[in-house]
């Protein structure tokens, strides 16, 4: 049973590094989780800094793209 919620946490940390409507609903999701007791906050924070590494670097790649003409 711990496998797979380790799984589970594993899957939700990836998607919270992925696209931004995927990270948004993801987030969300685990912050449901933490309300309900499902997970601990530390496990929680640790969610939400990634969340917000992604949020901060998606900003960041967009810029990588843009072109001086």
């Amino acid at each position: 049973m711990e496998d797979k919620f380790l799984r589970v946490m594993s899957l939700i940390k990836d998607k919270l590094l992925g696209k931004e409507k995927e990270r948004e609903k993801y987030f969300n999701f685990s912050k449901e989780l933490y309300q309900k007791g499902i997970i601990k906050e530390d496990t929680f924070n640790e969610l939400k800094v990634k969340y917000n590494f992604s949020k901060e670097h998606d900003d960041k790649r967009k810029d990588d793209f843009e072109i001086d003409i």
